[in-house]
Order: structure tokens, then C-alpha cells, then sequence
């Protein structure tokens, strides 16, 4: 398989809401059982209930694995105008934190102009953005501040999004600076592959959301595509160590 593979979708904690716990060892025997060499990982006491003190938890594990575990700079929604761009410095500066992670509920718009800050503060750290939204929201931030490495978490195969991958295509297609992630609880047959077909495989991005989806079925998607072995390479994770400027 590919040099490296790379888990763009993990979350660590405790969630009575979505009925999962999971430690950083967890997730590490996951990763080892399923040929994972990196993860990038969201904390979720920071994305739901306390920022910093989520993030500090995950800055820790980060200390302990440096060579496994990605950190994402989870900033809740409530945050964007209150504490954002400075918990984003503090977090790459004390912990090296490669990526940020946003959230949206059905209440909870993210597009809103607080986050426009924040989506250029991960652009001048270089840092991808996994936005957990609608494929609108999404195509609405990638156009207004396209110099970002965002990424539609699911590629809009949620609940949220109506579960309509059609639409994120359509949404990449007209965004070059959009990045669609691969996790899905709907494995429809022939989606990558169409994917791929409209705009290539350079902005598709591997994830699982470990530990909420089965990491094998999420595996199984790419390895099982009718595609090449150079297009799963990247996909497992060139695209995300070119973004990271990573090594093997």
C-alpha cells in the first residue's frame, strides 16, 4: 500500500451524545491494527464542552507521540470572536499543532463573519481546516478566503448535509481550494471513483472518524476503489503530507 497512511478524521474523549470513549492508546491500537501510520485528532472536550482545556489535554498526548498523533486546534463555534486566533497561535506554539477543526450543528451556522478570521489565521500557519458543515458553508468560506487548506469533513455524506456527496463535488469543482475527506457512514458504490473523475484525486483526503465509523469499511473505500495504486497513494496520504510537508 502506500509509503504513509494518514487519518485526517480521529476524535479522542468521552461523548454521551454519540456514545463513544476512546484514549489516545485506543486510537493507537486502531491505527496499528489497521496499517495506520499517523493520526490527526480532535479532542472532543475541546470542540464541545471547554476549548483549552480539550486542546491542552490533546497537546499532551501530542508531547507523548509525537511521531503518531497530529493535533487539531478544535475552536467550538461560540469561540470564533471570543479567544480564537490567540488559542490557535498558543496551541502551534506549545504544542505543535498541525491542523484546526470546526464544527457546525443545524443551529450553529459556522458561516458567520467571526470565522472568516479564523480560517485566514490557518492560512498564514499553513494549517488545513477540517470543517464538519454543509457543502454551502463550505463552498461559501473556500471562496471567500480560498488561500485556506479547507476540507469538507465527509464530503458532505452526513446527516447535516442531507448526506449529498453530489453536492460537495459540484461545490470542489467550483472551489480549487476545497478538499473534500473520505468518511462515511453511506459507502456509496462508484462515489470516489466519480470524485476523482471531476476533480482529481490530489484534493481528496483520507479519513475514518475513528472511533465513531467502523476504520476498516472506511479503509475498504479506497483500497477497494477501481482507481490506480498511485491515486490511493495519494489519497491515504500524499495529499495530506504535501499540505504538511511531511516526510515518510
Amino acid at each position: 500500500m502506500t509509503a504513509m497512511i494518514i487519518d485526517a478524521h480521529v476524535h479522542v474523549g468521552v461523548s454521551t451524545a454519540y456514545n463513544f470513549s476512546a484514549s489516545i492508546d485506543d486510537l493507537l491500537r486502531l491505527a496499528d491494527d489497521n496499517g495506520i501510520d499517523k493520526l490527526f485528532v480532535t479532542d472532543f472536550t475541546a470542540l464541545i464542552h471547554d476549548m483549552r482545556e480539550g486542546n491542552d489535554t490533546l497537546g499532551r498526548s501530542i508531547r507523548q507521540h509525537p511521531d503518531r498523533i497530529l493535533g487539531y486546534v478544535s475552536i467550538p463555534t461560540m469561540n470564533f470572536d471570543n479567544g480564537a486566533l490567540e488559542e490557535i497561535d498558543r496551541c502551534v506554539h506549545e504544542y505543535g499543532m498541525r491542523g484546526i477543526k470546526i464544527y457546525s450543528y443545524p443551529k450553529i451556522p459556522l458561516v458567520r463573519p467571526s470565522v472568516f478570521p479564523v480560517l485566514e489565521r490557518a492560512a498564514s500557519h499553513r494549517m488545513p481546516i477540517l470543517a464538519h458543515s454543509t457543502a454551502e458553508e463550505c463552498e461559501e468560506m473556500a471562496s471567500r478566503v480560498p488561500e485556506a487548506f479547507l476540507m469538507m469533513a465527509h464530503s458532505g455524506n452526513t446527516a447535516l448535509a442531507r448526506g449529498d456527496w453530489m453536492r460537495a463535488v459540484q461545490a470542489a469543482e467550483r472551489n480549487p481550494s476545497l478538499l473534500l475527506e473520505t468518511a462515511s457512514s453511506a459507502v456509496n458504490n462508484g462515489s470516489l471513483e466519480y470524485t476523482i473523475s471531476r476533480i482529481g484525486p490530489e484534493r481528496i483526503i483520507f479519513g475514518t472518524d475513528m472511533p465513531l465509523l467502523e476504520v476498516s469499511v472506511q479503509m475498504a473505500r479506497v483500497s477497494g476503489a477501481a482507481i490506480s495504486q498511485a491515486d490511493k497513494d495519494l489519497i491515504f496520504g500524499g495529499n495530506m503530507a504535501r499540505m504538511l510537508a511531511l516526510s515518510d
